[in-house]
């Protein structure tokens, strides 16, 4: 145990990399019959969920919600997760690439899309619209928090008086 304190019981997994000898070390919960290789294939398992994120982040908006609530980000965040898994499976929804190429990372399901999706021709007209449109929708938002705080703070000095 934890010399007496509550919690789980614990295991800690030791990686030593057999080229530089660097160590790394990882806490683990899972059952004492856990084979030891299971432990280090799974310790090492970090690198690519970390790049999915990173993918997630980058390319998919994963980092970029405003939400005020766990109901939202869990919406957003599964949304992200379903994209993401779904240009990994279909392989950019080109079977031949799929069969020859299992392990796509998102960059290149992007560079395939590009590939092979038709590009739009530049239309002024409508960037400016799409430009308005964001614009709009952040000047109302803008007022929005600026008047709930201005009303925050008219609640605060009655309150005081």
């Amino acid at each position: 145990m934890r010399g007496g304190l509550p919690g789980p019981a614990v295991w800690l997994v030791v990686r030593r990399n057999l080229l530089t000898g660097e160590l790394k070390t990882y806490l683990s919960n899972a059952p004492i019959d856990t084979p030891l290789a299971t432990l280090v294939r799974l310790s090492g398992m970090r690198w690519p969920i970390e790049t999915c994120f990173e993918d997630g982040k980058q390319s998919l908006g994963m980092g970029d919600y405003e939400v005020r609530g766990w109901r939202g980000w869990h919406h957003h965040m599964t949304l992200c997760i379903l994209v993401y898994s779904g240009a990994l499976l279909s392989g950019a929804g080109v079977p031949q690439v799929k069969k020859k190429a299992p392990g796509l990372t998102l960059p290149q399901v992007q560079v395939l899309l590009i590939s092979i999706l038709p590009r739009r021709a530049f239309d002024a007209q409508a960037v400016l619209a799409i430009v308005a449109y964001w614009q709009q929708r952040n000047h109302a938002a803008s007022v929005s928090h600026r008047r709930r705080r201005v009303a925050r703070l008219h609640e605060l000095d009655k309150g005081s008086l």
